[in-house]
């Protein structure tokens, strides 16, 4: 029977209604029974003639097919492993620091009382230039000893010459010749003395009495000053005054333990500091440390850069670029990669549509590229997108 002698069958048997529904709705029913008919004789001829659906993927151990139809086939992208021109680059952070060659900590040479600062932090200062006076005991008591000596000197020599003469003419003695000797000796050693104490604090005899004038042992910059006048500062030790030649500056970079094979002394590298944007100042590694923090597991790195200007000031923070010379390695798209477990793939083609998982070491990042170390040779086909699929 016919899909329509089917549907007038139907409509022909429903239900029969009370003859006292009106006739517009005896006509709707008897429609919608017709079109349900229709409906449902489509379906069933329509799934009859629908083949069944095309696989993605099939799996025949560790290989991978793609059917002919499947829909991968015009998502994966597929392509040779090539060699390419690459640069090691390395960032690292990093700060300022002045060079300990070129920078001088002010101590007090003696215990006494500050009198007057002469100049103040930030000033910059030339060698020799004053930077405080202190009233030093000490001091005093050198510059009394100079002057004992000197006397001390003059009076052995006159005994000397006089011994001398007084033996020559047959009136003194040998012993007594000898003494006199012994005397300037031991008076010509004390005046050398002292003379070496007042010289070491930069102090004559001649100022006897008068404050000894602290001095810049260096040209440079005030960087740092805690000193006030009126304070007595008797501690060796303590600082005074800094003094900083920053027209070279040290920067110092934390490079991390897995990286250090990546750093080498006299290599050039570049900066980029938060303060100049889009500058990218060179400088050459001095050297490299030979230990390691043990706290935070990174080596220093110094780095000299010219800072005639003054713009790098000690303490700002950078971010230090190293770069290697640039060597062919194996590249592939980092799209390409996949991390299953604890280990790196790749999904290589070794055949037409038919595909492997195969390990790989990778190593930098290339851009949008991987540099793969092992596992991979130039011109085998892989997956370069959408290798996830394969999974």
């Amino acid at each position: 029977m016919s899909c329509a002698e089917q549907s007038r069958e139907r409509v022909h048997t429903a239900v029969p209604l009370p003859s006292s529904r009106p006739c517009t709705e005896l006509l709707v029913l008897a429609a919608l029974a017709g079109l349900a008919a229709l409906t449902a004789c489509g379906t069933s001829s329509s799934s009859a003639e629908t083949p069944p659906d095309t696989p993605e993927l099939e799996r025949k151990g560790e290989r991978i097919v793609i059917p002919e139809g499947s829909p991968l086939r015009q998502r994966l992208h597929i392509e040779p492993v090539k060699t390419t021109l690459v640069t090691d680059t390395l960032q690292v952070p990093a700060s300022v620091e002045t060079d300990p060659a070129t920078t001088a900590k002010i101590t007090p040479p003696v215990a006494g009382r500050v009198v007057q600062l002469f100049v103040h932090i930030g000033d910059s200062v030339t060698k020799d230039q004053p930077l405080f006076s202190l009233d030093a005991p000490d001091l005093v008591s050198s510059q009394s000893d100079y002057v004992r000596a000197q006397s001390a000197l003059a009076q052995a020599k006159r005994t000397l010459a006089r011994q001398s003469d007084l033996k020559e003419h047959g009136v003194g003695s040998e012993r007594e010749l000898e003494q006199a000797q012994t005397d300037f000796n031991v008076a010509t050693s004390e005046l050398e003395r002292t003379s070496i104490r007042l010289k070491l604090l930069k102090s004559d005899a001649g100022q006897l009495g008068k404050p000894l004038i602290v001095r810049a042992p260096i040209s440079g910059r005030i960087v740092d000053a805690s000193v006030a006048p009126g304070e007595f500062r008797n501690d060796p030790n303590a600082v005074l005054m800094t003094i900083a030649d920053l027209s070279t500056v040290w920067i110092t970079a934390n490079v991390q333990e897995k990286d250090i094979r990546r750093v080498h002394a006299q290599e050039e590298v570049t900066a980029t500091f938060t303060a100049y944007p889009g500058e990218k100042p060179a400088g050459r590694v001095l050297f490299v440390a030979d230990v390691l923090d043990p706290d935070t597991r990174t080596l220093k790195a110094r780095i000299a850069f010219k800072n005639a200007e003054g713009r790098l000031k000690p303490g700002m923070f950078a971010l230090v670029t190293f770069q290697s010379e640039p060597e062919r390695a194996l590249v592939v798209p980092a799209t390409a990669v996949l991390l299953i477990g604890d280990q790196n793939f790749v999904f290589v083609e070794v055949a037409p549509w038919t595909f492997e998982p195969r390990p790989v070491e990778p190593g930098v990042t290339h851009g949008d590229e991987l540099v793969i170390v092992k596992g991979l040779s130039e011109g085998v086909r892989i997956v370069a997108s959408d290798a996830v699929l394969l999974q």
